[in-house]
C-alpha cells in the first residue's frame, strides 16, 4: 500500500469513528440525514407549513440522570429545518428502554413550544427517529399559543445503552 492510499484509508476510518461517536459535541452538527416536520393548527397561522432540510443538524444522544424527582432521560437537540415561520430547532427527551417521550421543546424563529406527555409520539430507536403524529405543543412563555407537529425527527446512532 502506498502512502497516498494509506492516508486515504486513515481518513475514512477517522471519519467513520467521528460519525459513530456523534462528533463529541453537545451542539447539533450537520448530517447527511434529511428531516421533515409539518406544523398545522397553529394559533399563529404564519407558523403553519412544512419545515424541512436535506441535512438535519443533530447532537449526539446523551443519557442524563438529573438530581431530584425527574427521571433519567436520553436527550438530544436538532436544528436546521427551514419553513414558512423561519428556522425550527428543538430538544427531545425520552425515557431509556421505552418508546415513551418525556418532553419535547420546539422553537420556531425563537418562539418556544413544549409538550410534557407521551401522546401522539413514539421513539423508534431501531430506525433512529422520533415519530410525531398530530403532537400538540403549547407556548412555553405562558402565551395562549399552540401548534401541532407531524413527521419524524432523526437521531444519531451509537447511543448510550437504553437510548
Amino acid at each position: 500500500m502506498n502512502t497516498r492510499s494509506s492516508l486515504h484509508a486513515f481518513t475514512l476510518v477517522a471519519a467513520g469513528l467521528l460519525a459513530a461517536c456523534g462528533g463529541g459535541s453537545d451542539d447539533p452538527e450537520p448530517t447527511p440525514v434529511p428531516a421533515t416536520l409539518t406544523v398545522s393548527s397553529s394559533t399563529n397561522a404564519l407558523f403553519n407549513g412544512t419545515y424541512t432540510t436535506p441535512t438535519a443538524s443533530l447532537a449526539a444522544v446523551e443519557k442524563v440522570n438529573p438530581i431530584g424527582g425527574e427521571p433519567e432521560v436520553c436527550s438530544f437537540r436538532f436544528s436546521g429545518l427551514s419553513g414558512p415561520g423561519g428556522e425550527m430547532t428543538g430538544d427531545v427527551r425520552y425515557i431509556p428502554g421505552t418508546n415513551g417521550l418525556r418532553v419535547i421543546f420546539v422553537a420556531i424563529n425563537g418562539v418556544e413550544f413544549v409538550s410534557r406527555d407521551t401522546t401522539n409520539a413514539a421513539v423508534d430507536r431501531s430506525n433512529d427517529r422520533v415519530d410525531l403524529s398530530g403532537k400538540s405543543l403549547s407556548a412555553s412563555t405562558g402565551v395562549a399559543s399552540t401548534l401541532t407537529l407531524t413527521g419524524s425527527i432523526p437521531m444519531r446512532g451509537n447511543r448510550p445503552d437504553g437510548c
